[in-house]
């Protein structure tokens, strides 16, 4: 074996400045992998089935057990073999037995989003079933109908006939025969009045759209209104995103905010190109068509957004989707706004001044904000992020005050990866970190970011909770393209400071 000097020596020949380099942070395993594989990816369709089978075999193994005679018959224990007592103790231990062994195959939070993806999912389902599916049941709903109305009436399902003639056959058979064309008259009149609903939304939803590419501005901003009722009155899902997707994609559009109070309807620009005699200058010119006040107009597609996200909403659009990607956001105040719908995506968005997600509940599956970029003060206080998946990856705030105070994560994985901390001051004071994993590697800028365990109370030892990543703590800053400065963050925070 070779001598632990000469292997020091060795060490200090390929690496002649390891004892000022710092270590570098060891990301931690996600918690949730921590669990054996055949456990991680057994489908969820046979977990429920195993819970529901563990949870009634638990409770039907108690009812019996405390039926035994030895139970029920001793004096201390007689109220125990009580059918009452029996039914509510079977209850909670099949509660207790289902709720450990579905938390055993998958975390809560992983429960959670799979119920809400399941109730999302069936809230999306269209309603539209083929005719002769609805006719189908329809008549097997109105038999039953009538043979339960008939047993209830006469005591039995379908009254006998004295004699074995035809119309004694016809009458016996009148309340299942009256119930059938009854459910068929139903559906054929709720199928017609959707068809006619489906219609009135195609008007009106043509002649808001039309209205939004209008020139003039007074037009277009009706015409917002008018989609905004569209979507309201469209009870389906489908119809409700539709009206949602085409207030973002105008968002989306290509906007100068130089010129977002213009009073001009075209542009014109002239150009010539000189020719050496005997050829003769060409002129071009060339028009394009401008939206006046388009600020005005996309203020108030904020607004009605804003609107229909909060909580006390009478038309609430919390569980749609949006896609906000690059939008430039002049006055992006969304406080106490509200999604659950599968994607909310801000990826690549610009929000200048009262940039405000204050008391936002985010309980999307997916909430995004990659890219961004938050040119002035930031507010996510109070802010609750249940999604699967929130990430700021890349994002940067620059502006004096950036807070996540009292902000909870408690979904399964928060990525602030990469992201530019830059601000006078960043706060996650009071900040509740309860995810499966939140990480913080690599960040391209971190200046004057406090978390409640960076100064302890006392001068007791920091409480990190272990989730966050990276470990040691604080995290290492991005490498410059130059590769020279792999300083930890809270390195260049000090330096800062000092300076």
């Amino acid at each position: 074996m070779m001598p632990q000097r000469v292997a020091d020596d060795i060490e200090e020949i390929a690496r002649p400045n390891r004892g000022d380099q710092q270590e570098k942070p060891q990301i931690h395993a996600d918690p949730a992998l921590r669990r054996p594989r055949l456990i991680r990816n057994t489908p969820a369709w046979v977990v429920a089935v195993i819970v529901l089978a563990a949870a009634v075999a638990a409770g039907w193994a108690v009812f019996w057990a405390l039926g035994l005679s030895a139970v029920s018959e001793r004096p201390g224990l007689s109220i125990a073999g009580r059918l009452p007592v029996r039914v509510a103790a079977a209850a909670v231990v099949g509660i207790i037995v289902g709720g450990l062994l579905a938390w055993a195959f998958r975390p809560a939070q992983t429960l959670r989003r799979t119920a809400r993806i399941w109730g999302t999912t069936a809230r999306r389902r269209t309603p539209r079933i083929p005719l002769f599916g609805s006719l189908t049941a329809a008549v097997v709903i109105g038999v039953g109908l009538a043979a339960l109305a008939t047993w209830i009436i006469s005591g039995a399902v379908f009254t006998h006939a004295v004699r074995a003639g035809d119309v004694d056959v016809v009458k016996a058979a009148l309340p299942a025969i009256a119930g059938a064309v009854i459910a068929v008259a139903l559906v054929v009149v709720y199928r017609r009045q959707n068809d006619t609903e489906r219609a009135q939304f195609a008007q009106r939803f043509g002649s808001a759209s039309t209205q939004l590419g209008d020139s003039d501005t007074a037009v277009r901003i009706a015409g917002v209104y008018a989609m905004a009722a569209a979507a309201d009155e469209g009870a389906i899902f489908a119809r409700r995103q539709q009206c949602i997707d085409v207030l973002c994609g105008y968002l989306r559009l290509p906007y100068d905010p130089d010129s977002g109070a213009n009073h001009l309807s075209e542009f014109v620009s002239t150009t010539t190109w000189s020719a050496t005699p005997p050829a003769v200058n060409i002129e071009e010119t060339r028009r394009q068509a401008v939206r006046q006040n388009d600020r005005e107009v996309r203020d108030t597609i904020v607004r009605v957004l804003v609107q229909r996200l909060a909580r006390t909403a009478d038309a609430s659009w919390s569980g749609n989707d949006f896609d906000l990607t690059g939008v430039l956001f002049e006055d992006a105040w969304f406080a106490g706004a509200r999604f659950s719908g599968r994607h909310v995506w801000f990826d690549g968005a610009v929000f200048g001044p009262n940039a405000s997600f204050e008391d936002v509940d985010f309980n999307a599956e997916v909430v995004s904000f990659g890219g961004a970029s938050f040119e002035s003060d930031a507010t996510f206080a109070g802010a609750t992020f249940r999604a699967r998946s929130a990430s700021f990856e890349g994002a940067t705030f620059t502006g004096k005050d950036t807070s996540f105070d009292d902000a909870r994560f408690v979904g399964e994985y928060v990525s602030f990866r990469r992201v530019g901390f830059s601000s006078e001051k960043t706060s996650f004071g009071s900040a509740v970190f309860k995810c499966l994993r939140a990480s913080f590697v690599l960040p391209t800028e971190w200046k004057n970011v406090d978390f409640d365990w960076d100064n302890p109370p006392g001068g007791t030892q920091p409480a990190i909770p272990r989730c966050i990543t990276p470990r040691p703590w604080p995290p290492y800053l991005v490498a410059r393209e130059s590769g020279t400065d792999s300083r930890p963050a809270a390195a260049e925070k000090d330096s800062d400071l000092d300076g």
